[in-house]
């Protein structure tokens, strides 16, 4: 392949080929082992599309065949309804709108080139999984709201197909539903439940890697096929506001999401990517092949021997690779290529490297967005929270700064959960080897009879921002409380104090009022970023696999105040 999107692809089909179970007396024939989870992940055949775009591509007979495997290991998670479970262990049928989508792809795309067996064997897979779709996946369905976005596609995919008004009907339903939880900042509600749900201070459930990488990509492709376009006007000034949170790597700013324990630093873990989306949208505004093309080279950049890794440093920390990123993207990575992905002839800039020094408040995840020169920032005081997120397992309020990023360096700062939960135990990987598995939130904590209380779990800090006289400062005063791990329900006896000075030199942290069985916390990303401190403090590696990225853990001991930048 002379065509660097389409390597890629290759790459990544190769590897699923290397992964496939070929025995036929395996349990799990056809499907992929999995080096991270010792399992095999039910949604396999979401890569039955990208496999038979690789084989037209290549003419190579192999990525048929594997094709061609993946459907009776299909046939085993399948259930009598056409529904499809997640796996052989959780019966979540919810994911049948995925796998839906990948067979109407196949048959729309390359339907009149496919062996007649196979293509009819997809068919008998495709019309029992839209009709479980379309009576099933509707207004009022248990699901969050990705899932919604996803069966629009999968009924505007199957009015294509199968020219019937009544999936035509469906899918301007459950698209016109999902735009209404758009809000002025393009970011779509719903990752929770209600999907309109409020927290006490009104913030809506809402998480960007699952709209970069899941829900925006489907509506748009919905959109398209059922020629609504002032719905797909409207996506794609959504899209363009969204692009505030692409940082110029072409990673995503999720520090702060409601589900971001599967935060992936280009994404989210289950989800197939925007990088089709954005070349379908770069035919109506360039800023998106910008954008197409930072996608793909963060996505090349966390690819080893042939497979695509959680993060940054997974490989080198040791960490092997979940094969579902790769299986998922490879599927996103085909939509790209089918619209037709080119790299773009000039560069451009993303919103977030628009240079000076400002701030923007987002109320509702109630964050903040900071430039100050080359250094961009995220201060999280985002107090939404689900059932699924105790003991710690919850996104980072507080008043905290969750991101850190430097142009030319990368991040410097990366949190996300304070404690890595599997939460999701069939779609989230264990840490493995001898690492110092720990997260990379900053923050104020302390231990009382065996419960930790931390600043970055507070859901009710007190928070100022403004910009210097001189406009070259942003400074934010913060005032937090220790929560404890068992979603916050416990507050500690003690207010730490935070201050942040944001200038063109980097950030100054001061810490004031920390008690003296508490220590300040700071994890810098390994080799981006530089502590300048007078004070005494402890450091060790460690790494997360939430964001996957290494650093080192500074650690400062309470009763004294702290000064330390970052630059």
């Amino acid at each position: 392949m002379t065509d660097k999107y389409g390597e890629l692809l290759i790459l990544w089909c190769d590897a699923l080929v290397r992964a496939q179970i070929n025995d036929e007396k395996d349990a799990c024939y056809g499907g992929f082992r999995c080096e991270s989870c010792d399992s095999t992940h039910g949604r396999a055949d979401n890569a039955l599309y990208p496999l038979v775009t690789a084989y037209f591509l290549t003419q190579e007979e192999k990525y048929l065949s594997a094709a061609e495997r993946l459907l009776p290991f299909r046939a085993k998670l399948t259930q009598p309804s056409g529904a499809v479970w997640n796996d052989f262990t959780s019966p979540w049928e919810g994911i049948t709108a995925f796998s839906a989508i990948g067979l109407l792809k196949t048959l729309l795309y390359y339907g009149e080139r496919l062996p007649k067996r196979f293509k009819r064997e997809i068919e008998l897979y495709a019309k029992d999984s839209v009709r479980w779709v379309y009576e099933h996946m509707v207004i009022g369905y248990p699901a969050y709201i990705n899932y919604y976005c996803a069966a629009s596609l999968v009924n505007a995919l199957s009015y294509t197909y199968y020219r019937d008004p009544s999936y035509l009907m469906r899918a301007r339903d459950l698209l016109s539903y999902c735009m209404g939880l758009f809000t002025e900042n393009g970011l779509l509600a719903g990752e929770g439940k209600p999907h309109d749900d409020r927290s006490p201070k009104g913030c809506l459930p809402i998480d960007v890697g699952y709209i970069a990488e899941e829900s925006l990509p489907c509506l748009v492709h919905a959109a398209a096929l059922i020629k609504e376009e002032k719905a797909l006007a409207l996506l794609t000034e959504h899209a363009r506001k969204l692009l505030d949170f692409m940082l110029p790597d072409g990673g995503w700013d999720n520090s702060f999401g409601v589900r971001n324990n599967k935060w992936t630093y280009y994404g989210s873990r289950t989800s197939d990517g925007c990088i089709g989306a954005f070349t379908q949208l770069a035919h109506r505004d360039p800023i998106f092949q910008e954008a197409a093309e930072r996608t793909y080279e963060i996505l090349r950049k966390c690819t080893a021997n042939g497979v695509l890794y959680g993060g940054p440093d997974y490989h080198a920390e040791g960490q092997k690779p979940c094969i579902h990123h790769t299986f998922c993207h490879a599927a996103a990575l085909a939509d790209a290529i089918h619209a037709g992905i080119e790299e773009p002839k000039e560069r451009t800039s993303l919103p977030m490297e628009k240079k000076g020094v400002w701030y923007k408040h987002y109320p509702e995840i109630n964050s903040y967005k900071i430039h100050a020169g080359s250094y961009l920032a995220t201060l999280s005081a985002y107090d939404y929270a689900t059932h699924h997120f105790t003991n710690g397992a919850a996104h980072a309020g507080g008043g905290t700064l969750s991101l850190l990023y430097k142009e030319g360096a990368g991040p410097l700062v990366a949190g996300s959960v304070y404690d890595y939960k599997l939460t999701e135990p069939n779609n989230m990987q264990s840490p493995a080897g001898k690492i110092s598995h720990a997260t990379l939130l900053m923050r104020a904590e302390y231990e009382i009879e065996g419960v930790k209380y931390a600043t970055c779990l507070d859901r009710n800090p007190i928070l100022f921002i403004s910009k210097s006289k001189g406009g070259d400062e942003i400074i934010v005063i913060v005032k937090a409380h220790f929560r404890s791990v068992d979603n916050g329900e416990r507050e500690g006896n003690d207010v730490a104090a935070f201050s942040y000075t944001f200038d063109e030199s980097g950030v100054t942290i001061r810490v004031a009022d920390l008690p003296r069985n508490a220590r300040f916390v700071l994890p810098v990303v390994r080799g981006a970023g530089r502590v300048i401190t007078k004070n005494a403090y402890e450091k060790r590696p460690i790494f997360f696999l939430t964001g996957g990225l290494a650093a080192d853990e500074y650690t400062f001991s309470g009763g004294d105040d702290l000064t330390v930048k970052i630059v």
